[in-house]
């Protein structure tokens, strides 16, 4: 006696069109679509641009921080092959003559010691977080004809994550740093400033927000939680002939790090003398400082 196989079953359109193999083919690309859809200019930029390139094969930035790419539209990135080397080179550069004779001060220096002596924390959430204490600071040795751009960025210190030893009240290496999330630039809104304004003025980094949401469409800096990173100054000499255009490729730049702004990223304080000295330091952190003083009293 034979046995022959059955006949496979022939589903309906209607129900093919939920069959696994159509829903998992469907899913990915929606997921694929979502994540085109959601990648914004600056992405777009670094997409197209290799993380090999130094600082003078980078295409445009524009004076709202907008990148664009010289080859016209193009077609859409995709998000896993995104950049994630800082686009300013952590490298120094010998800058020129003119750029030598900037300076550039921490204000509030004090503030930030007190706060790196303690081992600094800064809060991301996915919606962004400003930072406290802020990035302000103070230029001279410009040209006051000049016309200047102020960005600000934040890089890795290292390749390590970290963790907090409750018991030792300090910080530990935990293992090998997560995967580099896509790097950021964040242009000052007020640039570009004329060498007067840096001269009378303090350029303050109030509005820089930090997040842990990869796909963020805000503009906002994005970190890995549990790691330790150092934000980074940059002025660039904007060049008449770029009109509106910043053309990172021509432009003379200086990078300026302070150390003691170096910080960890958590979504929750770990070191309660932080979330102290933050609370008393933080001018916006009123409530909290009337409310520990309330149940002081009660106790």
């Amino acid at each position: 006696m034979e046995f022959t196989a059955s006949p496979k079953p022939q589903l309906s359109s209607r129900a093919n069109a939920f069959s696994i193999a159509a829903l998992m083919s469907s899913g990915g690309s929606k997921e694929k679509e979502a994540t085109e859809n959601t990648i914004k200019p600056l992405e777009q930029f670094v997409e197209k641009s290799s993380c090999a390139q130094p600082l003078g094969e980078l295409t445009g930035l524009d004076a709202h921080g907008e990148f664009s790419g010289s080859g016209g539209s193009g077609g859409s990135p995709s998000a896993a092959s995104l950049c994630t080397e800082p686009l300013i080179p952590t490298t120094p550069v010998i800058p020129s003559e003119e750029m030598a004779k900037i300076t550039c001060s921490l204000e509030t220096k004090e503030l930030w010691d007190k706060f790196h002596e303690l081992g600094t924390e800064m809060i991301i959430t996915k919606s962004g977080r400003r930072m406290f204490p802020t990035i302000r600071v103070s230029f001279s040795g410009v040209d006051p004809e000049a016309k200047y751009i102020v960005l600000m960025d934040i890089v890795p210190v290292d390749n390590k994550r970290y963790r907090y030893a409750y018991h030792r009240s300090s910080w530990l290496v935990a293992g090998k740093a997560d995967p580099p999330l896509p790097a950021r630039l964040y242009v000052h809104p007020d640039s570009p400033f004329t060498g007067e304004q840096l001269l009378k003025q303090m350029v303050s980094f109030e509005k820089v927000k930090l997040t842990n949401n990869e796909l963020d469409q805000h503009g906002h800096i994005i970190l890995n939680s549990m790691h330790k990173y150092q934000p980074r100054v940059h002025i660039i000499k904007k060049k008449d002939h770029t009109a509106s255009l910043l053309n990172l490729k021509s432009e003379e730049f200086r990078t300026f790090i302070f150390p003691e702004t170096v910080f960890t990223a958590v979504t929750a304080y770990q070191n309660q003398l932080i979330t102290k000295l933050k609370i008393d330091s933080n001018p916006f952190a009123k409530g909290f400082r009337d409310s520990s003083r309330l149940t002081d009293i009660e106790r």
